[in-house]
């Protein structure tokens, strides 16, 4: 991954009428008052992803416990810093954070002047993307004149692009997933210049992603303890479907569009790194590469995992786990 000098930038944030932060909530929460934009704060806009700062994780540290089945997500804390990517997916280039995860706006906000109206229940199912005030967003492949931040009725700090605040979906559950495109016909991922992106996730429309092609693969150390990883520094993973003995992938279809199969770069050849050498092989593909394998499963990474050293714990219910 190219390194790219951080060039950070503060950027004072707009401010609204000071009624709508006075406005009731609780009484209609179905439709609640603006919430006012931050007066007395400002995040700082770096132009580089966030690796080129020396920062690795999601800028949230410790990942939040998940809820017991049935009952609502904890609330997301505040990140240190945010990165905003561009990836590339089956319904054209959109934004994403920095594991991957699809980022949504809601078209009953507002861009001019930049409100939220998704607060209460509506926040649990759609979590807004919250910065700590003062915050590093990092921008990875779009105009950081696009991102920005509002306050929300509670204090705290959403950001935005192009105005919109901007939102995850709780039913999203890998990265490079899009459960909530076109929900209701208001909620739509975003496209890099701030604008809806309101093309429907067709099943014509997918192919599958391009292999990770890396020259080597090392251990590495992760929130989550030691992790195997690529030349990027992303976690790999190792599919609970498929085979080690002899090796065969199993990864088809819909499958092969979310999980990057990692193949040898140099001829069939990876340098292995913190590694016993007798753990690592390689299985021939139809289309003549080498995937490497450890311990002879295949080795996978999420195609739009821009992290490093974060390892996708919801992946685990879908059968991926973190190859260790």
């Amino acid at each position: 991954m190219a390194r790219t000098t951080a060039r950070a930038l503060a950027v004072a944030l707009v401010v609204l009428p000071a009624l709508a932060a006075c406005a009731p909530v609780a009484e209609q929460p179905a439709d609640p008052a603006p919430a006012a934009a931050v007066a007395d704060g400002e995040i700082q806009l770096v132009d580089a992803p966030a690796q080129s700062a020396g920062l690795t994780g999601d800028g949230r540290g410790e990942t939040p416990a998940s809820a017991p089945a049935g009952e609502a997500a904890p609330a997301t804390p505040p990140a240190k810093w945010v990165q905003l990517s561009v990836n590339e997916s089956a319904i054209g280039d959109t934004v994403t954070e920095v594991r991957g995860f699809a980022l949504y706006r809601f078209a009953g906000d507002s861009a001019e002047p930049p409100a939220t109206t998704c607060v209460d229940q509506c926040a649990l199912r759609w979590p807004p993307v919250l910065i700590q005030s003062g915050g590093r967003v990092f921008v990875d492949g779009l105009d950081k004149a696009r991102a920005g931040a509002i306050r929300r009725p509670d204090g705290s700090v959403q950001v935005t692009i192009g105005g919109w605040p901007v939102y995850r979906f709780a039913d999203d559950t890998v990265p490079g997933e899009f459960n909530g495109q076109g929900l209701d016909d208001k909620w739509f991922t975003f496209r890099p210049d701030g604008t809806a992106n309101d093309t429907l996730v067709g099943v014509e429309d997918t192919k599958p992603a391009e292999p990770d092609a890396t020259a080597g693969i090392s251990e590495a150390q992760s929130q989550d303890g030691p992790v195997i990883v690529d030349d990027d520094g992303a976690t790999l993973y190792v599919y609970a479907r498929d085979e080690t003995d002899p090796p065969a992938s199993n990864c088809a279809d819909a499958c092969r569009t979310l999980w990057q199969p990692v193949v040898a770069k140099n001829d069939g050849r990876v340098t292995v790194t913190g590694i016993d050498e007798k753990r690592v092989w390689w299985l021939r593909r139809e289309d003549g590469t080498k995937q490497v394998t450890l311990d002879g499963a295949p080795l996978y990474r999420n195609a739009a995992d821009k992290s490093a050293g974060t390892v996708i714990a919801s992946a685990e219910a879908q059968g991926w786990t973190a190859a260790r």
